[in-house]
């Protein structure tokens, strides 16, 4: 009598016991759900190919202002392409 006095009946130890795994196991699904809305949000598709038919052979090339980065663009889309950004900046043509 002591015993179950001092350590709790055993009724509520299996109350607490199930509660405690109850409450992990909707801890753990709502951890689950928030990440895969997070990661859901990382889909996005890629940008589609241009037709190649629209491309024509260019010879321009472009320098980065502030670290000095070079690119050759041999095709392009139109008559002028723009330029690229590097360094959050756009390159200037060379």
């Amino acid at each position: 009598m002591i015993m179950a006095l001092a350590f709790g009946e055993e009724n509520g130890c299996v109350v607490g016991t199930v509660l405690r795994v109850v409450v992990g196991l909707m801890g753990a699904l709502t951890i689950y759900v928030i990440g895969a809305a997070m990661l859901r949000k990382f889909k996005v598709p890629p940008p589609e190919e241009p037709d190649q038919e629209a491309l024509r052979e260019v010879d321009v090339e472009f320098r980065c202002t502030i670290c000095g980065t070079t690119v050759v663009m041999t095709t392009a889309a139109g008559d002028d392409p723009e330029p690229p950004r590097h360094c959050r900046e756009d390159m200037v043509r060379v």
